[in-house]
């Protein structure tokens, strides 16, 4: 018997949409997965699988999406080497400071990805301290796959969790799973939190006597904020001659 994902194309249960919209409300419903207990959520993970090449259930417990970008775990990666047919992968060398995977193309070498305890401290690479050879296996396989066989996950720039920042386990499992919810939107289509700050340096301006330039229809995110951090300056440059002129 073997535990190597199969490839949706074979016997995968998504043929259409509505397959996957099931299958979402189903396991969304289920309250087992901590990062997708809404249905929309739920449909994004098994939609990246899906692209990805894996079922709907490997999917939920081992894609994530982090920033808005997909990461896998580091064996959903080496199975799709593994599985492809084309590619092939042997560890050269896995220690507590340094891992080396060769990685072949139709039976020949086309590099070799190192990562090593160095690299991993620079990098920020959380856990080193209590899985050391886990994380750098994680980094080797992910890099490798990127440089090497980028096509075996559909050409997708894939990472995996811990490159995005997560909290992971030892056999790579996000075990701190903050879902982000879409930050508001102002009637300008702007976020509210940035219309607030400007609204608020607005109001000191004003008690300045400066002018001060509105927001207005079409304005972009950066634009406000090039906006507040001059308007932000102006202030202050205002404060010091009010300090300076007081007796």
């Amino acid at each position: 018997m073997t535990t190597d994902i199969v490839p949706t194309t074979q016997t995968g249960i998504i043929h259409s949409m509505d397959d996957a919209m099931k299958a979402a409300n189903a396991m969304a419903a289920s309250g087992f997965f901590q990062d997708a207990r809404q249905a929309a959520q739920a449909v994004v993970k098994i939609l990246a699988g899906q692209e990805l090449g894996v079922g709907p259930f490997t999917s939920m417990t081992g894609v994530y999406i982090i920033q808005g970008r997909p990461a896998l775990s580091a064996n959903i990666m080496a199975a799709a080497v593994k599985r492809s047919g084309r590619y092939n992968f042997r560890v050269i060398e896995l220690t507590d400071t340094r891992c080396e995977i060769a990685f072949f193309e139709n039976g020949q070498e086309c590099g070799r990805s190192t990562f090593t305890a160095d690299e991993a401290r620079k990098a920020g690479t959380k856990n080193m301290d209590k899985y050391p050879r886990n994380m750098l296996y994680a980094r080797a396989i992910s890099n490798g796959v990127r440089w090497f066989c980028p096509d075996v996950l559909g050409g997708s720039p894939v990472y995996t969790p811990e490159e995005l920042g997560a909290q992971v386990n030892e056999d790579g499992q996000v075990i701190d799973v903050t879902v982000s919810e879409p930050e508001p939107v102002h009637d300008e289509g702007l976020p509210v939190k940035l219309v607030e700050r400007y609204a608020a340096l607005t109001r000191k301006a004003v008690d300045l006597g400066l002018e001060v330039e509105e927001i207005t229809d079409g304005m972009t995110s950066d634009e406000v904020v090039e906006m507040g951090k001059a308007l932000k300056a102006r202030i202050e440059i205002a404060q010091h001659e009010d300090e300076g002129n007081q007796p």
